[in-house]
């Protein structure tokens, strides 16, 4: 292992990253990164991580410079420079990348060049953002070497207890509201309309900060709203075959709130659910 788990803390705060870490821990425990010709699809860890710490033969970094015009410095990590990026429209072959290349841009505009390149592709904290998943999924395989794997985790989703993915807010009476400290209860987003949503959040804060809540709720396109049987549906129907396939984080839910949710939206069950955690073969 190119670390250990006791080293996680140590790389965590010489990286300022948090989630990502474990999470890059796990997939070298998994699927083996070290070595390897790797795509990040939706991030960019830093160069002194994944090639001098890691060791990987070759990483490609794939990132929508939207997300950070979205969500700024709440995503963690740091912001890619622009400067520094290269579209990937205009990719034409693999030869142009070098040892850590930074590409601007989705996975599902990924072209032809780049098909049958790498060993695996790694991504984590971004399923939930993706419009075309089916789309993606097949670019992704195509990425791939025969053999190649695909390692993702990602949560939280929009069934979970807190898949609204509130972001900071700062309100006229100076309150700070965000995911973590959210004036919506667990799977409120899913229980309320947009109206009925509203009439609760001026309880909690001024019309103005509540207007804008509506929206990153329930109609900005930063996270695109699957329920945990649609990712399943997804990847089912993918040209990849499965190796593992896993709910995290599980929450309790009261029976009720269970009741509720399943009358609300029809054929879906798995509220406790936070995320996933998949790998996924060529």
């Amino acid at each position: 292992m190119p670390f250990t788990q006791s080293e996680i803390p140590e790389i965590q705060k010489a990286f300022g990253l948090t989630y990502h870490i474990p999470y890059l821990f796990q997939a070298e425990s998994m699927v083996g990164l070290s070595g390897k010709e790797v795509l990040e699809v939706g991030g960019s860890l830093p160069e002194n991580l994944v090639i001098n710490r890691l060791g990987a033969q070759r990483w490609v970094a794939l990132e929508a410079m939207r997300y950070w015009e979205e969500v700024g410095e709440q995503g963690g990590g740091t912001r890619p420079r622009a400067d520094l990026t290269i579209r990937i429209q205009d990719v034409k072959t693999c030869q142009e990348l070098s040892k850590y290349t930074l590409l601007e841009g989705l996975v599902e505009n990924m072209p032809k060049g780049l098909e049958n390149t790498f060993d695996r592709v790694f991504s984590i904290a971004c399923f939930e953002h993706v419009h075309t998943l089916g789309l993606a999924l097949e670019k992704m395989h195509a990425a791939l070497k025969p053999g190649g794997k695909l390692f993702s985790m990602f949560s939280p989703i929009w069934s979970a207890p807190d898949g609204h993915h509130l972001p900071n807010m700062l309100d006229t009476n100076g309150v700070q509201w965000s995911a973590g400290k959210s004036p919506l209860s667990p799977w409120m987003h899913l229980l309320f309309s947009p109206a009925q949503m509203e009439r609760h959040l001026v309880t909690k804060t001024d019309r103005q900060t509540a207007s804008q809540m509506i929206y990153h709720i329930y109609h900005n396109q930063h996270i695109n709203r699957l329920f945990t049987e649609d990712y399943i549906e997804y990847v089912q129907q993918s040209p990849f075959h499965i190796e593992a396939l896993h709910l995290t984080f599980p929450a309790k839910i009261p029976d009720q709130i269970q009741k509720l949710l399943e009358a609300r939206h029809p054929g879906k069950k798995h509220f406790a659910n936070n995320g996933l955690l998949m790998i996924l073969r060529k």
